[in-house]
């Protein structure tokens, strides 16, 4: 057995020439990309093209719960609280805790039906041909007496809402008329084939009355005759009832139809997205430095606030043209602390009401602006955005 010298092992790592990729990878060094700023603002990324009224209007209610119980309005999570037996009902904190779930229960049906008349608010876009597909839509849960003295505030936008009259069904007539048209040249065609049998069970009903009073006449040449005549006649093929193809059935079949979900399938969709909402905003409050959501909140009055267009028509909201100039630098903060705003450093101003919290819900089609941000265009009346309150309320409690 032989034995290395280290000289001999020297020489050899010496003499060792790295390949010709590794080298590169460590002489010609590309820098990473930097990785996005990170954002006060959490947010959650849906896996679809579009946010529709009733997955805005669930992800809201939710949020809703959330902050209740965050920021110490209920003792229990909201849905936990409606499951639990309910004792003595004539108690005071019973009554509390009756008229919160009451008031919640109002607010979730009144939510489905207000994001369903905005999606219609954006799909009448005046001033254009087109309407936009998509639109944002903000919501803020307001914790304090009245909703320009609040102690504590929580925005949520919903990026890319689908914009959808409501009421107008998917366009589905250019499928049904071509399906009505090929019934309609089914049952013609076998019409025509129906008159032709039947024109032919006619004639040999004739011809066959002919030869009866032919027999009775006693000639029995021409009956022999028509006899042989009939015999050397080959018998009629019966008419197929198949079709002939028409000019039209040449042309290409119309684009496939996309189904809708159906209810299971959207139902599970909320679900998963409700699900993705509790995580998010678990991981906010742990990843946050102490700045988190949750906070000890006396029990007071929340209020709802929602940013929407002069035609937004409810009869559960109010317009409240008063908290343009508040809730509109909250909306600025709101965009500058999730990044989808620049701030500006020329400005530095004391902010009122504390900091501002909340949540994005986006989809994979994101919008990079407000729709009514548009240089040199001038904003319809009727399109331009206002404050809204719910008209209701929701009152906290702490005993139990």
């Amino acid at each position: 057995m032989r034995v290395l010298a280290l000289s001999d092992v020297d020489c050899k790592l010496e003499r060792h020439v790295p390949p010709r990729e590794i080298e590169d990878i460590y002489t010609n060094r590309q820098p990473a990309p930097m990785p996005a700023p990170p954002t006060k603002i959490p947010f959650i990324t849906l896996d679809a093209d579009l946010v529709t009224d009733s997955m805005a209007a669930r992800l809201c209610i939710s949020l809703v719960g959330h902050v209740l119980f965050l920021k110490s309005q209920v003792p229990f999570p909201v849905i936990q609280m409606a499951r639990m037996p309910s004792g003595d009902t004539t108690s005071r904190t019973a009554k509390k805790r009756q008229e919160l779930l009451n008031s919640f229960d109002t607010l979730a049906s009144h939510l489905n039906t207000t994001f369903t008349a905005l999606s219609t608010a954006f799909a009448h876009h005046s001033g254009t041909e087109d309407a936009p597909s998509s639109g944002r839509a903000y919501l803020a849960v307001v914790l304090g007496p009245t909703p320009g003295s609040a102690k504590c505030r929580v925005m949520v936008g919903v990026d890319a809402l689908e914009a959808k009259i409501w009421g107008k069904r998917d366009d589905r007539s250019s499928v049904r008329e071509g399906a009505g048209a090929e019934d309609d040249e089914k049952s013609d065609s076998e019409d025509d084939s129906d008159s032709d049998n039947d024109s032919d069970g006619e004639a040999n009903s004739n011809e066959s009355g002919d030869s009866d009073s032919s027999d009775s006449s006693g000639d029995e040449e021409a009956a022999s005759e028509t006899e042989t005549e009939e015999s050397s006649q080959a018998p009629s093929p019966p008419l197929s009832r198949t079709p002939s193809p028409s000019p039209s059935s040449s042309s290409p079949p119309p684009p496939p139809h996309i189904l809708p979900p159906t209810y299971a399938q959207e139902l599970e969709a909320l679900r998963t997205a409700e699900r993705l909402l509790s995580r998010t905003l678990a991981s906010a409050c742990g990843e946050n430095d102490g700045q988190s959501m949750a906070s000890e909140l006396s029990p007071t009055l929340t209020h709802i606030v929602l940013r929407a267009p002069r035609k937004f028509t409810h009869p559960a909201w109010v317009p409240r043209q008063t908290l343009s100039g508040a809730f509109d630098a909250l909306l600025d903060q709101f965009l500058e602390e999730s990044g989808e705003r620049p701030e500006r450093d020329d400005i530095k101003k004391k902010r009122k009401g504390g900091k501002v919290e909340g949540v994005w819900i986006r989809s994979r089609q994101r919008l990079t602006e407000d729709s009514e941000i548009i240089s040199g265009e001038e904003i319809p009346e009727e399109d331009e955005m206002i404050w809204w309150t719910w008209d209701g309320k929701l009152v906290g409690f702490a005993d139990w």
